[in-house]
């Protein structure tokens, strides 16, 4: 029986929004790893810490499983968190981080820590995969009244984040098969803060290539107020062609 390899197509798309001077998001995309880092906006160094974090999981190297994954999130949190111990400029800045790699064999697997998403589009079907790192959410999943975070003026407050603490945060993981038409969406909460599940899902649904439904996510985000940086990776898994001998 022969085994299948998949690919990624995937695109993406970034902007400053409407409101903001400058855009401290950044993304990562090749061939078979894709993230979004959203620096935190109104601390220092937001747009240092979200380029240094997807340029060291690319430094990384190759990653094919949750192990290895969360390894590649140590490294972005030890060089966002060194970033800022050369530069007192710098202090405390931070950065949210998700991704996707594509073991080629068959996995999907994803990693997300703080608030920006990844969803999974399957049969039609949205699904948010990873759940938002603050404080309401904390309290909730350990069975705790959320709304004591809202008391106390925490509630959307980021519970973890890479690069501010001295050891890096817990990294929450995914594995799914790899499927052909499967298509993930990872975005900073520039898009998720504007727009609604049920939306997000008919541009998914209705646009084929990878690259226009970013395009159009990311209008749709500013038409609806555009109030943060829009980063948006749109991730197709698709089935390996293998070469034909000639």
């Amino acid at each position: 029986m022969t085994r299948r390899a998949f690919r990624l197509d995937a695109d993406a798309r970034t902007h400053v929004g409407r409101r903001r001077r400058r855009n401290e998001d950044a993304y990562l995309l090749t061939a078979d790893l894709v993230a979004v880092a959203d620096g935190l906006g109104g601390h220092p160094g937001g747009d240092v810490a979200s380029a240094a974090a997807v340029a060291a999981l690319h430094a990384a190297g190759a990653v094919a499983d949750p192990e290895s994954l969360r390894h590649a999130f140590a490294e972005a949190h030890r060089a966002v968190h060194q970033r800022a111990a050369e530069d007192p400029g710098l202090t405390d800045m931070s950065t949210t981080l998700c991704a996707l790699a594509l073991d080629p064999a068959g996995r999907v697997v994803l990693a997300n820590v703080g608030d920006s998403r990844i969803y999974r589009f399957s049969s039609d079907r949205l699904e948010q995969v990873s759940w938002d790192h603050n404080w309401a959410n904390e309290y909730r999943r350990m069975g705790m009244d959320s709304s004591l975070a809202r008391r106390m003026g925490g509630a959307a407050s980021l519970s973890r984040v890479v690069g501010a603490f001295r050891e890096p945060c817990e990294v929450d993981t995914w594995t799914f098969d790899a499927v052909a038409g499967d298509r993930y969406l990872l975005a900073s909460d520039g898009l998720t803060g504007e727009l609604p599940d049920p939306l997000i899902a008919d541009v998914l649904s209705a646009v084929p290539a990878p690259g226009s439904a970013a395009s159009e996510l990311v209008e749709a985000a500013n038409e609806r107020g555009g109030n943060d940086n829009i980063t948006v990776i749109v991730a197709d898994v698709a089935e390996r062609v293998p070469r034909r001998r000639v």
